[in-house]
């Protein structure tokens, strides 16, 4: 008798923890890949959105599931290689490295460095060849820039009411 009921009690154990590991197991299985869709908006609109073409905004938006839109991740920044030979892509490295200055030179009370116009004109544009600085604001002058023109300048105002520097249209 006693020897059936260790029996009988081992049995239990056993089946509540296979099903405590199968449990486990489904819910690894619904971790173990999220949907990233919220990564890959944040991609499209805060890390490209002054690079990215219409065109391809559109196809982007577009694709049904993450690994289309890893795949279109990946062949952007191809097609924007300045060397595909090299392992580093150039282009993306100097992106990032232009949206992190932005970020660290650009922002403040009411914008991060890349949302402002300062931070959108030198991730499109980078360093200009020239910065003048007066009361009012900045211009910024760029010796040629490549489908806008030749000595480009672009004049910042400083708004009091934001501490911002907004582009002005000339």
């Amino acid at each position: 008798m006693r020897r059936a009921f260790l029996l009988f009690g081992l049995a239990g154990l056993l089946c509540v923890s296979a099903s405590a590991q199968q449990a486990r197991r489904a819910t690894t299985r619904t971790f173990a890949r999220p949907d990233r869709t919220h990564v890959y908006l944040k991609w499209l609109n805060e890390d490209v959105p002054y690079i990215i073409t219409e065109e391809e905004r559109r196809a982007f938006r577009m694709l049904k599931s993450d690994e289309e839109r890893e795949q279109f991740v990946e062949a952007f920044w191809r097609r924007r290689d300045l060397d595909p030979v090299t392992p580093l892509n150039e282009y993306r490295e100097e992106h990032y490295r232009r949206v992190a200055y932005a970020n660290e030179h650009f922002t403040h009370d009411h914008a991060a460095g890349w949302k402002t116009d300062r931070g959108r004109i030198y991730i499109k544009h980078g360093q200009p060849d020239e910065v003048l600085k007066s009361v009012r604001g900045e211009t910024w002058v760029y010796k040629v820039l490549p489908g806008v023109g030749n000595n480009v300048e672009m004049l910042f105002l400083l708004n009091p009411a934001t501490g911002d520097f907004q582009l002005q249209m000339r």
